[in-house]
């Protein structure tokens, strides 16, 4: 804070216009009287780090998805925290597994969350030996992507076979490098194969062939009988959206339909694990894709993002005090009030 006790937040900006909702909310609290001073920033620029100095807290929501604009928000957000030494909402650990998939899993497993049984592996030879041993059908993902992006139900373990070869096509092409003495023997046998016109392909193409060296698999276990996800959006450990999302028509997947639900009566058991998680892990932000294998519940996946205009939709939220009680503030809310409150608290202006 400034010596004259006014806090001051920089807002970054984002395509998706969740600064305009963050800096409306700022509104409302100065509003109510509390000391507060923020600014609208442009983290993209080239001089970002000196426009952020002066202020207390960054509040950054930017759209991006795959790997490489995400890996360049993780940084930024890992150097503001531990290098400038200033709040920054969300914080890295919230961030830190976001469209990755395989680290979400190792949070899974770490911390014990009811998660479906979730093989991951960067080894191909691993890969087949596991494949013999799984029970089919399972989900086969890509690591990163939302709206159940490469996401697919592969039913049996010829097709999964396909799926890991294709995975690790340079692999198995440099394998074959080795055990053949000559290259026409290496690619006769392997005309056949799908792998080996993935191989063509990028010879074609000019690609790198270290950028394909390292493949990884990920797959889960099916839950089958679900025909809608229960979505669990918890902002700090204070604050809970839940709505149901029905699946695709004639489709296993919920992410991504538009089909919301939000009339359906959320299990507070739910609601609890989920705040639970958020305080244990220290997340700021925390969406979780919740399934049901009859009276057990499993999240499948994480992500800090999610849509704000579902969250508006449903019919009100969560509060959880001190006491560790919930209570139903029943009206629409969007979700960038909520994270504002959440950065006050974490500042100490709020209780």
């Amino acid at each position: 804070m400034t010596k004259n006790g006014l806090l001051k937040i920089a807002v970054g900006t984002d395509d998706a216009q969740w600064h305009k909702r963050f800096a409306s909310a700022l509104d409302l609290q100065i509003g109510k009287g509390y000391p507060l001073q923020y600014e609208i920033i442009n983290l993209d620029r080239h001089d970002w780090i000196d426009l952020i100095e002066p202020f207390d807290i960054i509040i950054w929501k930017p759209f991006c998805l795959s790997v490489e604009p995400t890996s360049y928000f993780k940084e930024k957000i890992y150097f503001i925290e531990n290098y400038l030494n200033k709040i920054v909402i969300p914080n890295f650990t919230s961030i830190w597994h976001y469209d990755s998939k395989i680290a979400q899993s190792y949070l899974f497993k770490i911390f014990n969350i009811n998660s479906p049984s979730t093989f991951v592996s960067f080894d191909y030879r691993d890969a087949v030996d596991q494949l013999r041993a799984t029970e089919m059908p399972v989900v086969f993902k890509k690591s990163w992507g939302a709206a159940s992006t490469n996401v697919r139900l592969v039913s049996n373990r010829k097709k999964l076979e396909k799926e890991i070869s294709s995975e690790f096509f340079q692999r198995i092409w440099d394998d074959g490098k080795v055990n053949y003495s000559t290259v026409l023997r290496h690619v006769l046998p392997s005309i056949t194969q799908s792998w080996f016109w993935k191989k063509v392909y990028q010879k074609m193409k000019g690609y790198d062939s270290t950028s394909e060296r390292f493949g990884v698999v990920y797959w889960q276990e099916f839950i089958p009988g679900n025909t809608a996800d229960l979505r669990i959006t918890v902002i700090g450990d204070k604050f809970v959206y839940g709505a149901w999302r029905n699946n695709r028509p004639n489709d296993f997947r919920a992410s991504g339909s538009g089909r919301g639900d939000f009339t359906r009566k959320v299990p507070q058991e739910i609601i609890k694990y989920c705040l639970e998680i958020n305080h244990r892990l220290n997340f700021d932000s925390m969406a979780y894709d919740v399934i049901f294998d009859k009276d057990t519940f499993y999240i499948s996946e994480m992500s800090y993002a999610y849509v704000d205009s579902f969250l508006f939709n449903c019919r009100g939220h969560y509060e959880m005090d001190e006491n560790a009680s919930l209570s139903f503030i029943e009206g629409h809310v969007w979700p960038q009030e909520l994270w504002i409150e959440w950065a006050l608290q974490r500042a100490g202006i709020f209780g």
